[in-house]
């Protein structure tokens, strides 16, 4: 019998608001919250309020959309949970394991775990958040699951083909494990009664969570209470962070991090993280079917340039799809994506492009235009997407820019009028980018990244590679998998991540997760 053993890994708004405007906002929505920046006295530390600031509204409490932000407060927790260092740990479950016959998994349930409403935890439940994951997740629905059956205090999981990284696949937000009770009389889910160290004591719409902290046996967290508020606007979180209002704030405008060290209030983090600036494109559209022109629109990209100006980064110019962090996958042998306006040019001419009014190329009547959604709560892609738009247009393609929320992309892809996006995609949904590169590249139906692209050897490979248990082969096939993805270019890589994070003054240093599942509030600590 297979015993759990460690993840192994090598080691984010239309256009900006003036400042005075933000200001103003940050002000109102501070007097609106009942923030402000003075310290209590050390005899009331616990029932000091931790704010934190993020892009992300609360849409929904379906863990589908929303189950991230669930998750990263504490609030609920998946069957596995993985370590800023990538090592799977069970959460709601104690650990695992898996019979010689590589089939049948098991998930003990840690024991004396309770729900917030105080019921216990069973494996029926965590067989009920798999089973709604696969119904409306993108991860999960990907696992060849034959049967989940329950013994004793166990979900039993079995599979109808070998699948090695399945641990992996359970730390999937949209399986958190959640209390009966949570269910509405519809049968959806109506509120986040979850396993985590903190519990929901109220949610204001959209745009606040409040948590406090749950009594699960042993000494509570230093931080008692905390508040997450949704600010799509980046420099109003900035602003926040600059006036106090913030302590722990996450995804800032890259202009805004030199500010904030300056000030006296707050210190900004950063990090490398697996996550990745990407245009995905619709390849079922005649006018991305043809592979020549997906190679052109990556040469026309300056992203040297863009990574300099806009992100302030120059080493996050992505040079292929997955970044240096993720040694496995990352392979220093491909010929970097670069910009190259001639051959970009005669790529376009190749397939049949040739030049018209305005200076946009077009073929049989019809222009070579296509519309970009561009994700606001992302606050540099925005000004990401004006500078491709300006490079593209030299070698006579004309793209327009749309920018709406985070819905957008997902939603254009459901009503059938996705044509290309701009989105920042984490390939570590699962501590593995297999675990995004399957729903991604090998299904049908996907939610954040191109349609239309069937490619029969990526289909072969990522199977076989998630049923490997041996790595010299997995090697193979990731080597591979990254070079049919290098060329064809589905997706086109823009720019490698810097996860930036404002820490106030106010807290000892903060952890941060570089995988985003977890803001790790429980273990944070004031400083005084």
């Amino acid at each position: 019998m297979l015993r759990s053993s460690p993840a192994r890994m090598a080691a984010s708004t239309p256009a900006t608001t003036p400042r005075t405007a933000a200001w103003r906002f940050c002000l109102a929505l501070a007097g609106a919250l009942g923030l402000g920046a003075t310290v209590p006295s050390p005899a009331a530390a616990q029932d000091r309020l931790l704010s934190v600031v993020a892009p992300w509204q609360v849409t929904s409490l379906d863990p589908a959309d929303t189950g991230y932000i669930a998750a990263r407060m504490g609030i609920a927790e998946t069957i596995v949970g993985v370590e800023p260092d990538g090592r799977l740990v069970g959460l709601v479950a104690s650990g695992w394991s898996l019979d010689d016959d590589r089939l049948t998994w098991r998930f003990p349930v840690r024991a004396g775990l309770r729900f917030h409403d105080g019921t216990p935890v069973t494996p029926a439940d965590l067989m009920a958040a798999v089973e709604r994951a696969r119904a409306t997740g993108e991860t999960l629905g990907a696992v060849p699951i034959a049967s989940m059956a329950v013994a004793g205090d166990t979900l039993v999981l079995k599979t109808t083909a070998p699948f090695a990284p399945l641990p992996a696949f359970l730390t999937d937000y949209a399986a958190i494990v959640l209390a009966p009770s949570a269910r509405g009389a519809d049968g959806k889910i109506a509120a986040w009664t979850g396993t985590g160290p903190y519990r929901v004591t109220a949610i204001d719409g959209d745009r606040s969570v409040d948590v406090a902290a749950f009594e699960r046996g042993g000494a509570l967290p230093a931080v008692r209470r905390a508040r997450y508020h949704a600010v799509p606007q980046g420099e109003t979180r900035a602003a926040m962070v600059e006036a106090g209002d913030a302590d722990v704030a996450y995804t800032l405008l890259p202009a805004a991090v030199p500010r904030i060290n300056a000030g006296s209030r707050a210190k900004v983090q950063s990090v490398t993280i697996p996550r990745v600036r990407v245009m995905p494109l619709n390849v079922g559209l005649p006018v991305f079917a043809d592979v020549r022109v997906r190679q052109a629109i990556s040469l026309g990209l300056d992203r040297a340039g863009i990574a300099a100006a806009v992100l302030r980064h120059p080493p996050s110019a992505a040079t292929q799809l997955l970044p240096p962090i993720l040694a496995e996958w990352h392979n220093p042998a491909l010929p970097p994506h670069g910009r190259d306006v001639a051959r970009a040019r005669a790529l376009l001419a190749e397939a049949g492009w040739t030049p018209g009014e305005g200076g946009v190329l077009h073929k049989d009547g019809a222009a070579l235009r296509f519309t970009v959604l561009v994700l606001a709560n992302r606050p540099e892609l925005p000004p990401m997407a004006a500078a491709m738009q300006a490079q593209l247009r030299e070698i006579g393609i004309d793209m327009q820019i749309r920018t709406g929320p985070g819905s957008i992309v997902p939603q254009a892809h459901r009503d059938g009028t996705f044509q290309a996006g701009l989105v920042s995609r984490t390939y570590v949904n699962v501590p593995d980018p297999i675990g995004t590169i399957l729903p991604d590249f090998t299904r049908d139906r996907t939610v954040w990244s191109q349609s239309g692209w069937i490619n029969a050897e990526i289909r072969a490979l990522v199977p076989e590679y998630m049923a490997s248990f041996d790595e010299g082969r997995r090697a193979a096939l990731r080597k591979r998998i990254g070079e049919i993805l290098h060329a064809e270019l589905p997706v086109i890589p823009v720019a490698w991540f810097e996860h930036t994070v404002a820490v106030s003054n106010r807290l000892k240093p903060v952890p941060v997760d570089p995988y985003e599942q977890r803001y790790l509030i429980d273990r944070m600590a004031w400083a005084n």
